[in-house]
């Protein structure tokens, strides 16, 4: 028999069900009590009773099902489920199981694949086949009496399956690192003066009599629609035979803005 790693202080269970012959379910335990030593422990439960055990979750290291010589346990989704949750995180299940060899959706009886899907759904991990044996014609006879079911296509499977090193359904504080965005920059404030400066009242734009020229200042002089660069706005109210200047409003100098010299077509 192989000791599926067992090792002294562990805590063992062990599923059989009608089919398992008495004997060989007192042999296999003798062996695993061998195994565990006095500080450890192993149950004997029976599958259709484990649903009802007082088990608390993760009270086995491992768990053998459908393991003891001359069974032909079948496990439900449920058995599973309730499998995956007395094992400990990280400890092992180890089960043997018939399955058939093509696929019968009517079957009661797994396929392989299916019956690793089923213990993935379960919550274990890193499932895989251990190995595939025939029936011997006792455990024919076995599955024809106690799952009443009837094929040439059946092999026995052993698969292992893993428990995750958490609990299921555990949770647990996840620390987030949010960095903290700056505050909005602040606008500067507005001089008073400048806005009243920029700023055209009705009466000022009560016709098209209104027109901004670019100027710019030579000395004391003042040139009108030049084509050197302008230095300045000046706003004037053009008025029966005359052209009578408003304000002046002085332009900001950057070279990115210097769009119009000589050469340029005016815009």
């Amino acid at each position: 028999m192989a000791d599926f790693g067992i090792s002294a202080g562990q805590f063992v269970a062990v599923v059989w069900d009608k089919s398992s012959p008495v004997e060989a379910l007192k042999g296999l335990v003798d062996k695993l009590q061998m195994l565990t030593g006095n500080e450890g422990h192993v149950s004997v439960e029976n599958i259709n009773q484990l649903l009802q055990s007082a088990h608390k979750e993760s009270s086995f290291d491992i768990i053998l099902s459908g393991l003891v010589p001359g069974s032909t346990t079948l496990h439900s989704a449920e058995i599973l489920a309730e499998i995956a949750r007395i094992l400990r995180p990280g400890g092992c299940l180890f089960l043997k199981e018939p399955v058939e060899t093509a696929v019968d959706n009517n079957s009661k009886v797994k396929t392989a694949s299916k019956l690793c899907s089923a213990l993935t759904l379960s919550g274990l991990v890193e499932v895989k086949e251990l190995q595939r044996e025939p029936l011997t014609p006792e455990e024919v006879r076995s599955v024809r009496e106690h799952l009443g079911h009837e094929s040439d296509n059946l092999l026995f499977v052993q698969i292992t399956g893993k428990k995750p090193n958490f609990e299921v359904g555990s949770s647990r504080q996840l620390k987030l690192f949010i960095t903290k965005k700056s505050s909005p920059s602040v606008k500067p404030a507005v001089d008073p003066a400048a806005a009243k400066l920029w700023t055209l009242s009705a009466n000022d734009m009560e016709d098209d009599s209104m027109h901004l020229w670019p100027c710019r200042r030579t000395g004391k002089r003042e040139v009108k629609g030049t084509d050197e660069l302008p230095t300045q706005v000046s706003l004037w109210k053009l008025l029966p035979g005359r052209c009578l200047p408003v304000c002046q409003l002085p332009l900001p100098w950057d070279a990115s803005l210097q769009t119009w010299g000589k050469g340029a077509s005016e815009r």
